[in-house]
Parts: C-alpha cells; sequence; structure tokens
C-alpha cells in the first residue's frame, strides 16, 4: 500500500514492516523523532493486513518476530497489549490472540515479561465499529469516548475533532477492500527426491524463513536446517527427514518469490505440488497453517518410512513406453503376491514404478527388453503410491481427521494428484482430506494435472523448490508452458 496523497511520507505497513523485521533506527523515527514528513500520524493499533499474515497490529509482529526492542518502543507510543488479532469472519473475536498469546507461542519469555508488566500498566482502549457501506464486520480502534445509538462514523469524526485519521480511513480499505481476483499464474511444487545437501542457504537468513526454521525445529525436536545445510546426503533422503525437508523448502520459496512478483504469492490462479509437494501447494492455498503443515508432513514421512521397513521395496525410473504397455508389463510382475504398479505417470511415456523389491527388479530387464529408452532405479526405499503404503495411509488420514476442523477453504484452485482435476478455491477442507489420503496409495496424475491448467488458462508457471525436475518435465508436456515455467530455486 503506497503513501496517502503525498502526506504523510509513511503509512501504517511502514511501521509494521519496521516492528516485524526489527529496524529500531526507522521505528524511532516513525514514532518519535520523525518531522511532518516522516513521522507517522495515525493510529499504531490499528490492524494491518501485512504480507498476507492473520491482519494483526504492529505491536503484534514484533512479537512474532521477537524484535524485543521494537516492542519497547511500541509500548512506549501507548500501543495496546490488549488488543487481539483479527480473526476469519464467522469465529468469535475471543478466539483472537493477543500480542503476549503470539509471544508465548513463539518462545519469546523476554517479550512476555515486557508486556505482562504492560497488560498491568496500561488500560484498554475503546473501540467503534464503522458501519457504513455494508462492512460492519470490520472493527476499527479509536481511543476516545463514543456515544450510543448514533452513527459511528460521525462518533468517530468527533473523537478526532472533525476528521478522520488517516491510519483509519488508510487501514480500513488495507483490510476491507476485496483484493484484486486472481492470477493466471500457478504454483508448482517439487516432492521427495528434489532435495540436495546446501539448498536453503540462500534464503536462510530472510526474516520470515527463519521463523519457519524456528517452528519447524519446535515440532520435529531436532535442527532440519542443520540437515538441509550440512548432510549428510543419507540422511537427507531418509523419507522422514526429507518430507520435512522438501516442505520447510517449498514454503521458504514463496518467501524469495515474494520479493520479486508478490502477486504470485498473494493472488496465484492455481497450486499444484507432486506427491509430498501436494502439502506445501495446500499451505500455499491457506488450507493449512505452516505449523499445522509441518506437523502433517512429519506424520506422513514418518509413516511412509515405518510402512517401507515391512518388506524390501523399491521405485523405478521408466521412460520410452506408452502408459497401457507399461501397465501390462507391470501386471506380469505383480505375481505370486508381488507388488508391481505405476506410482506417477509424469510425462509423456515417462514415469515412475514401485512396488516390492523382487518384482521392481525384474520389471527394470522387462522394460530394457520391451524397449525403453530408459529404467534406472531409484534412491528410495518405499514403494510409494501403492497399496504398501496402506498402514501409513491410516496414520495419515487419523492426522488428518485431527486437524480437519482448524482446516480453511483453499484461496485458489488446486490441482490434485489423484485425480488429477481441479479443486475449486472455495472448496470445504472435509472434501480435500480424503484425496489426500487416497493419495498416498494411488498413482500422482502429474502430467493430466498440468494438461489441465493450461487448458483451464493458466498462463505463467513457477517452480518453487529446489532443482528443476518439474520445469525439465513441463518441457516434454508442454511447449509453450516449459518457456512461461520460472524456476525459484532455494
Amino acid at each position: 500500500m503506497g503513501p496517502w496523497n503525498g502526506t504523510p511520507k509513511y503509512d501504517l505497513h511502514r511501521v509494521a514492516e519496521a516492528c516485524y523485521q526489527g529496524d529500531l533506527d526507522v521505528l524511532d523515527m516513525l514514532l518519535f523523532t520523525g518531522d511532518s514528513e516522516n513521522k507517522f500520524p495515525g493510529d499504531i493499533n490499528t490492524h494491518v493486513n501485512f504480507q498476507g499474515k492473520t491482519v494483526m497490529t504492529p505491536l503484534m509482529l514484533a512479537c512474532q518476530t521477537g524484535q524485543i526492542e521494537c516492542v519497547q518502543l511500541m509500548i512506549k507510543a501507548k500501543a495496546d497489549p490488549h488488543m487481539k488479532c483479527r480473526v476469519p469472519f464467522g469465529k468469535e473475536s475471543s478466539e483472537g490472540e493477543t500480542a503476549k498469546d503470539i509471544a508465548l507461542k513463539h518462545g519469546w519469555d523476554d517479550i512476555v515479561q515486557v508486556l505482562e508488566k504492560a497488560l498491568k500498566d496500561i488500560p484498554p482502549h475503546k473501540y467503534v465499529r464503522y458501519g457504513k457501506e455494508n462492512n460492519s464486520r470490520y472493527t476499527l480502534y479509536q481511543s476516545g469516548e463514543t456515544g450510543s445509538g448514533k452513527d459511528p462514523f460521525e462518533e468517530i469524526k468527533k473523537v478526532t475533532k472533525g476528521k478522520v485519521q488517516p491510519s483509519l480511513t488508510s487501514s480500513f480499505e488495507a483490510i476491507a477492500t476485496p483484493p484484486t481476483g486472481p492470477t493466471t499464474i500457478a504454483l508448482l511444487f517439487p516432492g521427495q527426491g528434489s532435495q540436495y545437501v546446501k539448498m536453503l542457504d540462500s534464503v536462510k537468513d530472510k526474516v520470515k524463513v527463519k521463523e519457519m526454521i524456528a517452528t519447524a525445529r519446535a515440532v520435529l525436536g531436532y535442527d532440519i536446517l542443520e540437515v538441509c545445510l550440512n548432510g549428510p546426503e543419507e540422511k537427507l533422503e531418509e523419507t522422514s527427514v526429507c518430507q520435512p525437508a522438501m516442505f520447510l523448502a517449498g514454503m521458504a520459496g514463496l518467501e524469495k518469490l515474494r520479493d520479486s512478483r508478490p502477486e504470485a504469492v498473494d493472488r496465484p490462479g492455481a497450486v499444484a505440488g507432486l506427491s509430498l509437494g501436494e502439502y506445501t501447494a495446500l499451505c500455499a492455498a491457506g488450507v493449512f497453517t505452516f505449523e499445522q503443515g509441518m506437523e502433517l508432513v512429519k506424520v506422513r514421512g514418518a509413516a511412509m518410512a515405518e510402512a517401507a521397513k515391512s518388506r524390501p521395496q523399491a521405485m523405478l525410473s521408466v521412460a520410452g513406453l506408452e502408459q497401457q504397455e507399461l501397465e501390462n508389463i507391470c501386471k506380469q510382475q505383480a505375481k505370486g503376491g508381488e507388488v508391481c504398479q505405476i506410482a506417477n505417470i509424469l510425462f509423456p511415456k515417462g514415469f515412475s514404478c514401485a512396488g516390492t523389491e523382487p518384482a521392481i527388479k525384474k520389471l527394470k530387464e522387462a522394460a530394457e527388453k520391451a524397449g525403453a529408452l530408459q529404467a534406472r532405479m531409484l534412491k528410495t526405499s518405499g514403494g510409494f503410491h501403492t497399496d504398501l503404503m496402506k498402514p501409513a495411509q491410516e496414520k495419515l488420514e487419523e492426522a488428518l481427521q485431527r486437524l480437519l476442523p482448524k482446516m480453511q477453504p483453499p484461496t485458489c484452485d488446486v490441482y490434485s494428484n489423484f485425480t488429477g482435476k481441479k479443486i475449486k478455491a472455495g472448496t470445504p477442507p472435509a472434501e480435500i482430506v480424503p484425496l489426500l489420503a487416497k493419495q498416498l496409495c494411488s498413482p500422482v496424475l502429474w502430467e493430466p494435472s498440468v494438461r489441465l491448467m493450461k487448458k483451464d488458462g493458466l498462463t505463467e508457471f513457477y517452480e518453487v523448490g529446489p532443482m528443476k525436475q518439474l520445469k525439465a518435465m513441463m518441457k516434454r508436456i508442454d511447449q509453450d508452458a516449459w518457456t512461461s515455467t520460472t524456476n525459484v530455486d532455494v
């Protein structure tokens, strides 16, 4: 959001940014030392929709990233510690978090102490409801007393001596004005197999990524960044480690993309992810938070790793055969209790197959005899996307059902691995959860999904995460889409 018609130079978003990033010099200028052009004249307690986060006050944003000096400056400037985050329409306002709640959640004990004192010393501010133009669900802060039974907008004018503070009108526009519609941009997220030692090195110092890393550490119980940066490779390849690492890498890639194409992150036309990447896609679409997504992929990765130990399993990359021919060859190996089937439909005549190890080894020989251009064993110990993952599916379903009440409908279209079709924006999460459970034991329909994206009018694609495997496959699926695909490597 830009400045107001030339005066003043800085708006509430600049205050929020300074708090979030710990920029004390800028914050001090905005709150205390700035001149008429630089000092922020508005209400620092107004909620602001900053970087697509839950609508918070600047004080809350400082608490989120552990900026204790900024918290102290904000308290000195009369920030209200009693304020709560805005909650989605339809929820009770009591569910909103205070600045202290946010600091507690992120483990900033020193900030909690500062806020506990402020909560005792500073009385709660007064509030009025701005009910003009059918926007009555948006409550704006104002510290003065107001009457009752009168037009709230007129009451604000009285409190502000006939003028509506710029912070009120500007912040109201930031929160209440409907965002511009979705773009024709698709965000694509890679899955297990794209990891590499040293990934995240280029983005690990971003403030938001630091916050993700801290959350991941709390959920997983170990430092996932250390494994990403230093390996060893064998450790990073472990399913229970690789899946959380790839989820983190994809979400970190979004923060990198935000620097150059914020509209791609905030208003994508659609998202999709390959296998594990589907969870990153759903998180990007707002179905669950980063913390909730990390908890899910922790369960998923551990359950799949455990299922892979039940008997020797393997996966094979096959290229150069028609799908029907490959399916027939797989059936020939799936005898005597063996498992052998297509696990991923990746691009024309490009597949990965999975199953029990003896059957997959025989499949390699049979595929080569049938004229396959490639039949290469993959570095994985699991027969993923086959019935061998049934035990993992049960554990994943339990985790998904536990989280379901907290899930939100996607804010953009999502293309499903299981169906190869579009899950429309706004779809109830209860319709998405069964698809995620079934995905674990069913082929990933990646090529059909990409073709449908193109047919649906998506014109620009970003592969967000390590390596360039999705773009390489895109070249074989659709040349036009390949030329408009950009890698956001981490």
